[in-house]
């Protein structure tokens, strides 16, 4: 540990960063505050006055990634909407963050602490975006108010990671593209 540790929103960052790459390399399990904090060049007490628990630490480290999910396109187009969106999830989920996050959900999904964190962390950044794309196209008739949103928005997220984890393959615009026509037109000619 250096002679002075960083203060403020250097801490802060530091701190975060590093908790984020432990939990994609250890997993929640594992994680240690006491590590985190030798990794990050500042004294454990420090870490425990701002996050005295690890889910508490776990979740602001979350959240701070899921800034992702905060922005809200309005292209005027539902259409350009979920591209741009789906091109931020993908995005995301090819990012070494991004992928450690998702890997570490889908190891250690069926520990309820670890799903409750992650749901957290999406619910408090992603209060607007998607959700309000999808109200906008119903307000304005581009999207009939029977489809459940949900349904749309995770086959989306689905599909995604099913091309970056099973099939080990980059996500290009084309794909994409291609990806909300079929959800928007359907299979049906």
């Amino acid at each position: 540990m250096s002679a002075t540790q960083p203060r403020g929103d250097a801490f802060i960052q530091g701190v975060l960063e590093v908790a984020l790459t432990q939990l994609a390399e250890v997993g929640y399990e594992r994680l240690s505050i006491p590590q985190v904090a030798q990794l990050a060049g500042v004294n454990k007490t420090s870490i425990y006055r701002r996050w005295p628990t690890k889910p508490e630490l776990v979740r602001e480290a979350l959240s701070a990634v899921m800034i992702h999910v905060e922005q809200s396109p309005n292209t005027g187009s539902l259409r350009a909407d979920l591209i741009e969106l789906a091109l931020t999830v993908a995005t995301f989920t090819q990012s070494p963050v991004g992928t450690a996050i998702v890997r570490i959900m889908l190891a250690e999904g069926g520990n309820a602490e670890v799903r409750g964190l992650a749901s957290t962390a999406y619910a408090e950044a992603g209060k607007n975006s998607p959700w309000v794309v999808l109200e906008r196209a119903v307000s304005c008739g581009e999207l009939q108010s029977t489809i459940d949103p949900s349904l749309l928005l995770f086959t989306i997220a689905g599909a995604i990671m099913h091309r970056v984890f099973v099939e080990r393959r980059d996500v290009p615009r084309a794909f994409v593209e291609q990806l909300i026509d079929l959800l928007l037109n359907g299979c049906a000619s």
